[in-house]
């Protein structure tokens, strides 16, 4: 027998037995690509007059992000970096234009080294990139280097520091072709500043934890390689969208 009760209940049942539509079709949502080995890193710059666009997204490939600089030698500049799985993936169409882009500030990296498997997604906004560039003396052997990154400096970095990941890169295109150069990913800004106050003064808490791997910049280690003669070249970006 129905009741006043009953009603209700019925319809409930009835809306929990239908179909729910999809919040996005599938082909809407564009996956990000994980930052692994052999993977690729392409930044580029925006041109101040396209520095706030909101229309560079992509419909034919890997997501692109939109990163700003916010310490260091490109602060205050807009890029856009999109990562793709392997050489044979392009870039979306949207990118290579041109028209928008500071061209001679544009490259592209393959990832060399990672340490542990990343399994997580690294840029979500509000997180930190920061791109340090790598100097090496003019005597190093480039092979030998990029021996002591898998077996050495990687193992030892990579995965040191809570909330951060370091990656290593060579340049394969734009004007950092052949160069070395790492990712510094931190969660967020909030983590970066526990570690790094002020840029390039760390906090006593970081200073605690690179006691554990302080032997690696000796004259034995990093030091045979790496010229720092000139101080450190980077930029730490902020993940914007």
């Amino acid at each position: 027998m129905l009741t006043r009760y009953t009603l209700p209940f019925l319809l409930l049942a009835v809306l929990f037995a239908l179909p729910l539509p999809p919040l996005l079709a599938q082909d809407e949502i564009a996956e990000p690509v994980l930052l692994r080995e052999g993977a690729r890193v392409s930044l580029y710059f925006l041109s101040d007059s396209a520095a706030n666009t909101d229309t560079m997204t992509a419909t034919d490939g890997a997501p692109i992000y939109h990163l700003k600089g916010e310490r260091g030698q490109y602060e205050g500049r807009h890029l856009l970096l999109q990562v793709l799985p392997d050489g044979s993936a392009q870039p979306s169409e949207v990118l290579t234009s041109g028209e928008a882009f500071d061209q001679i500030l544009n490259n592209t990296y393959e990832i060399i080294e990672t340490g542990e498997d990343v399994t997580q997604h690294w840029l979500r906004p509000g997180a930190i990139l920061g791109l340090h560039h790598v100097r090496l003396k003019s005597d190093v052997d480039e092979a030998e280097f990029e021996r002591f990154i898998h077996n050495m400096w990687s193992p030892t970095q990579s995965d040191a520091l809570p909330d951060s990941k370091i990656i290593f890169l060579r340049g394969i295109s734009g004007e950092r072709s052949g160069d070395f150069s790492f990712m510094w990913l931190i969660d967020s800004e909030e983590t970066r500043d526990y570690y790094f106050p002020q840029s390039g003064e760390p906090s006593q808490i970081y200073q605690d934890f690179e006691r554990g791997w302080a032997w690696i910049n000796d004259d034995e280690h990093l030091g045979k390689y790496v010229d720092n003669s000139r101080g450190d070249e980077f930029t730490d970006y902020i993940v914007v969208r």
